[in-house]
């Protein structure tokens, strides 16, 4: 079994939440919204430059942790784990949350509305994964954890830009 490094780990789990005992890509997703909070609003574009390498980072550390947190036969991960062993996404690994969350609140404004708006739609499309979303889950190691969450990422955002369109054309 391959070892993560305790700032592997820090990051593959965001900060821990990925041990969540329950719902721990939402837990995670909350936290993403509360750390973006404390981004000012002024920094989130230049910050979004961050998202590319964030996205490689996660499908490297992702793959990483396949390994780490072996689903099949490692006992402390028993609880948690998913119910079908054989799937290649542990429910640790939850950087993939961050960076899809992060996406979708590019596009909402820094309020309280915006932030549960974006954490919302996001987890929406995350859990039902439409429009061909599900279909890269397929994608080997971290490509096949990452890959859809930043799509619903996309997702959410263009969805939110849509409705934030309709309502100032609806109510102006």
């Amino acid at each position: 079994m391959s070892k993560l490094s305790w700032p592997e780990m820090l990051a593959v789990t965001v900060f821990g939440t990925g041990f969540s005992p329950i719902a721990p890509a939402t837990v995670a997703s909350a936290a993403t919204c509360v750390i973006f909070w404390f981004i000012p609003a002024a920094l989130r574009w230049p910050w979004a430059l961050l998202l590319f390498p964030a996205t490689y980072g996660g499908i490297l550390l992702s793959t990483r942790a396949i390994h780490a947190f072996d689903v099949i036969t490692d006992s402390r991960f028993q609880k948690l784990r998913r119910p079908n062993p054989h799937k290649e996404d542990p429910d640790q690994v939850v950087i993939d949350e961050f960076v899809g969350q992060w996406i979708a609140l590019l596009a909402v404004p820094h309020n309280i509305l915006g932030f549960t708006a974006a954490f919302i739609a996001f987890r929406v499309l995350d859990i039902v994964k439409p429009f061909g979303i599900e279909a890269t889950q397929k994608l080997k190691g971290g490509w096949g954890i990452m890959i859809d969450d930043v799509l619903a990422g996309i997702g959410s955002a263009l969805l939110l830009l849509l409705a934030s369109k309709l309502v100032t054309v609806l109510l102006p």
